[in-house]
């Protein structure tokens, strides 16, 4: 089948965007290739339909096990036959799955980077056709030492393969330095980049210099008492305190962090898939990959640590391209509290110099992220610039913007905007 078919066959869609088109062809031209798309721009299904061509396996490698089980449970809802093989499966099931994959029952195979050196996952790999390795939020080998590690281990894993297959690695946000760590790490050859622009116009961008983080917090979500949100912390112990403090408001919370057992982390998120909870405090831990697309605001209680945190997180909201708000709540302990924990990173197995350069790297990204809570300037363009990507300043869609405006055109702005918001008429006054 060509692509428009499998499209408009399993999908039900007419066409694809501009880069999503970019990135299928290019691997079915047969490049090594990087896609960065904003998150909710559709990048599953960049490698989806080319798997559906290529007379092969595709294996994808994604970094939580939760992603694995979302992404083949939405593929078999498409009748495409996909699985996946983790540590929480019995042998009973991995066998199952190896006796398909064989038998090219199975055209995507869902992994982690450890289990590609798995002596029983080598044997039976071998045996078929791998046509496209697909390297699912790359972005991640920044995020420690150990994503580094387990991503490196790809050129290994290809070196041993009968013959090499394309690689395609996907992101929603890299710069430039970003962008050669992971064609480095992953071993992509001569790769096409294809990069979307990162402005999510739709949402508008605040920087609010606080000292009181809860009264802003608890006046800010009172107006939004009906509508789905995230709010971002810094550290676990900072997302117990959020929560215990709008629990005892009689809000309608859920916590989420990277602590919890795999089946309270799958509970709480099916909660508010399901609307059940209207406000999710977390950490980084939440998020990634997840399909919810009527999450209006994104609050970061604690200032990330890079532009890219910021990004990532700030792109959850409205994946339905309907208005959103991210908001930023910033003082200098949120510095104070960056700093601390780039002094004090796990030095374990790790050189004087390469402490040196992980600090280096960390501090220059908390420069540019402090720079973003300081400036004057258009957000949308400091966001856009920091990834090499043009903005001409005018968004009327972040704090600073809108305090240039004059009266005249902010009442009009803010008319516009409230027809705009969440689809409806929203009264602040509520």
């Amino acid at each position: 089948m060509r692509k428009e078919e499998i499209l408009k066959s399993y999908y039900g869609y007419d066409y694809l965007k501009k880069e999503q088109n970019q990135i299928v062809d290019s691997i079915l031209d047969g490049h090594d290739t990087i896609g960065i798309l904003p998150t909710g721009y559709g990048k599953s299904i960049t490698f989806q339909i080319p798997s559906l061509i290529l007379d092969g396996i595709t294996i994808v490698i994604t970094p939580l096990i939760a992603l694995m089980a979302d992404q083949v449970d939405g593929l078999k809802r498409r009748k495409i036959k996909a699985a996946y093989i983790n540590s929480l499966q019995t042998k009973e099931e991995q066998d199952n799955i190896y006796n398909k994959l064989i038998k090219y029952k199975i055209k995507l195979l869902y992994v982690s980077a450890e289990r590609l050196l798995s002596a029983k996952f080598l044997e039976n790999i071998k045996k078929v056709k791998i046509s496209l390795i697909v390297c699912d939020e790359a972005h991640t080998l920044l995020w420690s030492e150990d994503f580094r590690e387990a991503l490196g281990r790809i050129p290994e894993f290809i070196d041993g393969l009968p013959f090499r297959p394309r690689l395609l690695a996907l992101t929603a946000t890299a710069t430039k330095q970003t962008i050669e760590k992971i064609i480095n790490y992953i071993g992509i050859r001569n790769p096409n980049i294809i990069a979307c622009n990162c402005d999510r116009k739709n949402i508008f961008y605040s920087i609010v210099k606080v000292k009181d983080k809860k009264k802003e917090l608890r006046e800010y979500i009172n107006k939004r008492r009906s509508i789905l949100g995230i709010i971002y912390c810094f550290t676990i112990k900072n997302a117990k305190d959020v929560y215990d403090y709008l629990i005892s408001l009689g809000y309608s919370v859920g916590l989420y962090h990277g602590a919890l057992s795999k089946e309270d982390k799958n509970k709480v998120q099916q909660q508010f898939t399901k609307k059940e909870i209207k406000i999710m405090v977390c950490t980084n831990a939440f998020g990634m990959g997840i399909d919810i697309p009527c999450i209006r605001y994104v609050i970061e209680y604690d200032m990330p640590s890079s532009i890219e945190d910021f990004l990532q997180q700030s792109g959850r909201a409205s994946r339905d391209g309907k208005y959103a708000e991210s908001v930023v709540y910033f003082n200098m302990d949120d510095i104070k509290m960056n700093e601390y924990f780039i002094d004090n990173i796990n030095n374990d197995n790790k050189s004087d110099a390469k402490i040196r350069k992980i600090k280096q790297d960390r501090y220059k990204k908390l420069d540019s992220m402090i720079s973003l809570c300081l400036t004057k300037k258009c957000l949308h363009k400091m966001v856009c610039k920091y990834f090499n990507f043009k903005h001409n300043g005018k968004c009327n869609m972040c704090s600073n913007c809108k305090k240039l405006k004059n009266d005249e055109n902010t009442q009009k702005s803010n008319e516009n905007v409230k027809k705009f918001r969440f689809g409806i008429v929203y009264d602040e006054k509520k």
